[in-house]
């Protein structure tokens, strides 16, 4: 089952780095770190560090290269495929089981589709949960101080990549109570080393976040905007919960259509077992979730939000069912595993040939070639972080800045110095300045683009 498990995560891997090349422009997730990756800063506009702190050490390794973002994204994707294995096993205690929990993977769309080819952030949080369950596991038949100090970790680890993170730790904090194993874990003296470390790990970054309430507003307007909880033409509590219950057959259809298949054909029963921490703490996360989504009165909630809080509750699932001919499932399951990373993979060219519009086939080099012959020796400022995230992937040697960049240090700044492109008419924020050049439908959204000296 390890050589399996192996297989689809190198597959995967190479697949992802394979798949970057095949495309004109970086994905918006990789433009991201290409812009972010040029600074080391303790906040990054709506996001905490760690991903781009990770993404600067790949980039002094393998240069600012499509190979270094998607190495790094490929690498968390093979990581998590990797860590459910071993966390199915312990578990478990069934390397057969531990290998359909990473296959069933494949029958999660956002998973096999977005962690797949573009989310950053996301599939460090995947990995980061399923560290989270595996050390808990760990300590609840080892409360060694090792484990406890790999607990701690583990958790900053969760906490500097998305903030989501806190929603996973909220339901591990109500289960508690209700847990017999958790509670040996918190009453244990050594916790106290480990909610050290967190303090100690964390608290640079969110010292640096709410010690500007700039950058605190700025981010409850990126959560507002992301959420939708602006909607006045809303039902309160009722669209949150639809919003919420939305997302989650979103996420989970295709696996309960599985089961479903395995139930009619009576090929699985319900298998009885006693309460478990892992139980509990499922519980917990869908109270949570609802006691969230309905206060903020959300009404806009995407799969690829709940999917890191959701993948090690695949394992819990095949802790449920007893399935007769497990090893056929698992062989089919390979090969199914198989052809959706082939079906990803040629995917692009495919969306080329039919010309299917997609912002990834239109190159920037217009625009960089434009901004090199023009305005060689001024500082470049980029609509957003796509545009200047791309710039700068193509002009590795230079610093690019962004207009929606709220961490941007002032002193970065070179009033008077600066060619600042904007999209269409929409007005610059105190910037007062004469139209030089511009280009003309550019990219798939046809975007007019004007470029202003300052």
């Amino acid at each position: 089952m390890f050589k399996k498990v192996t297989i689809l995560a190198l597959l995967s891997g190479l697949a992802i780095i394979c798949i970057s090349y095949m495309k004109a422009a970086l994905e918006l997730e990789d433009a991201e770190q290409a812009f972010y990756s040029q600074w080391w800063r303790l906040t990054y506009d709506d996001q905490p560090p760690l991903y781009t702190w990770l993404q600067i050490l790949v980039n002094k390794v393998f240069g600012v290269t499509k190979f270094s973002f998607s190495f790094l994204r490929a690498l968390l994707f093979s990581g998590t495929i990797g860590s459910l294995y071993f966390f199915g096993k312990q578990y478990l205690k069934n390397k057969e089981q531990a290998a359909l929990a990473v296959i069933l993977l494949a029958l999660v769309p956002v998973f096999i589709d977005f962690t797949f080819r573009r989310l950053s952030h996301t599939s460090l949080l995947c990995l980061s949960v399923v560290l989270t369950f595996i050390f808990i596991q760990r300590l609840i038949t080892n409360k060694s101080t090792f484990n406890y100090v790999l607990l701690g970790l583990v958790i900053s680890l969760g906490i500097l990549t998305k903030y989501n993170y806190f929603l996973m730790l909220g339901a591990l904090f109500l289960a508690i109570p209700f847990n017999s194993s958790l509670k040996k874990i918190i009453l244990n003296k050594r916790i106290l080393g480990t909610i050290a470390l967190i303090v100690i790990l964390i608290f640079p970054h969110f010292y640096d976040l709410f010690s500007s309430s700039y950058f605190v507003d700025e981010l409850h307007k990126s959560v507002v905007v992301k959420t939708n909880t602006d909607n006045k033409n809303t039902i309160p509590v009722i669209s949150s919960f639809l919003a919420f219950f939305k997302s989650i057959i979103i996420l989970i259809l295709p696996i309960f259509l599985f089961f479903g298949f395995l139930f009619w054909k009576k090929n699985a029963i319900v298998n009885i077992v006693e309460s478990s921490w892992l139980k509990h703490v499922f519980i917990a996360q869908i109270l949570v979730l609802l006691v969230v989504f309905v206060s903020m009165n959300t009404v806009k909630v995407h799969a690829r939000w709940l999917l890191p809080l959701f993948i090690p509750y695949i394992v819990l699932l095949l802790s449920l069912v007893k399935i007769k001919g497990l090893n056929k499932y698992v062989n089919y399951g390979f090969i199914f595993f198989l052809f959706i990373i082939f079906a990803q993979t040629i995917r692009t060219p495919i969306e080329k040939v039919f010309k299917i519009p997609s912002s990834v086939h239109y190159s920037f080099n217009e625009i960089s070639e434009d901004l090199n012959t023009n305005f060689k020796n001024k500082q470049w400022v980029l609509p957003d972080v796509t545009y200047a995230g791309n710039i700068r992937f193509l002009n590795p040697g230079r610093e690019v800045l962004s207009l929606d960049d709220f961490t941007l240090p002032k002193s970065k700044e070179k009033k008077g110095q600066r060619v600042v492109v904007k999209i269409n008419s929409d007005s610059l924020k105190s910037i007062e300045v004469k139209e030089v050049h511009r280009i003309d439908d550019f990219g798939k959204e046809k975007e007019n683009l004007s470029f202003y000296l300052d």
